[in-house]
């Protein structure tokens, strides 16, 4: 069930009104830079101009040459900023323990913005430039959340791109995610899709999908998968214990997604 704030949102949302992100848009300037080195990692963040600001943040564990790249796209109804804090993604990230350099960019907040990052190499690139180091050579992986999947389409044709995990986010362009799954390339293609409000529009998919894996609900946070399906081409997991917020805000699903999924 969707919650009475997040309803109230909704109803109070106007195409006219300026959305979350275009006010954090609005407000952010390429000089700014926080670099903060904390015991359990290193958080950077730094602004741009017209495309908001863009969080980096990599664990005190973080070894570059063995590190991979997981690119982080929020949802509707928030900005980046807000849900860095409010989602305690650097906690979330950091319980995943994954060598990995974690880019978290702006994006829709509502459905009438206009992408930001429309080019993935475009933000990798410039994220190289700011923090004045090379991106890990590892692949990459883009973790996105409810409205994100539209930035994720965008980016299907990076050749790095190794693994797409929609959190309750198949909302739409069904047939460009089956295509990236179903072509040929040097990189191995994997879809997981975590389904609640989405998991009937998840089913559709698999029907039409010939190789995929599904699990009925969630394991827990220590649970391990078998290897079979860490390679399914499609890998579907339906919850039954976290609404669709709950997904992104419990603490619980994304850690262990990401490190069962290393």
């Amino acid at each position: 069930m969707i919650s009475l704030a997040l309803a109230l949102t909704v109803l109070a949302q106007s195409e006219d009104a300026p959305t979350a992100m275009q006010l954090l848009v609005g407000r952010t300037a390429a000089r700014e830079f926080v670099d903060q080195q904390l015991e359990d990692g290193r958080h950077t963040r730094f602004g741009t101009d017209g495309k908001g600001p863009v969080h980096v943040w990599r664990p005190a564990t973080y070894r570059p040459a063995t590190a991979s790249i997981i690119v982080y796209v929020h949802g509707f109804y928030t900005d980046v900023d807000a849900a860095m804090t409010e989602h305690q993604l650097v906690t979330q990230f950091r319980d995943s323990a994954r060598n990995a350099m974690f880019i978290i960019p702006e994006t829709r907040s509502w459905r009438s913005d206009a992408l930001p990052w429309k080019d993935l190499e475009e933000l990798l690139t410039t994220v190289e430039k700011r923090l004045k180091t090379k991106r890990p050579k590892g692949k990459v992986t883009i973790v996105s959340h409810s409205g994100g999947y539209k930035n994720v389409a965008e980016w299907l044709t990076h050749p790095d791109v190794e693994r797409i995990v929609l959190i309750d986010g198949l909302y739409g362009n069904d047939d460009d995610f089956r295509k990236w799954i179903e072509e040929p390339s040097e990189t191995k293609h994997q879809l997981v899709l975590v389904g609640f409000d989405t998991q009937t529009r998840v089913e559709w998919f698999l029907k039409k999908q010939p190789t995929f894996v599904k699990l009925d609900d969630l394991p827990y946070l220590f649970d391990e998968l078998p290897p079979s399906m860490k390679v399914a081409p499609v890998l579907s997991l339906q919850s039954e214990r976290f609404d669709h917020m709950g997904l992104v805000t419990s603490g619980r699903l994304l850690p262990w997604l990401l490190h069962v999924l290393r």
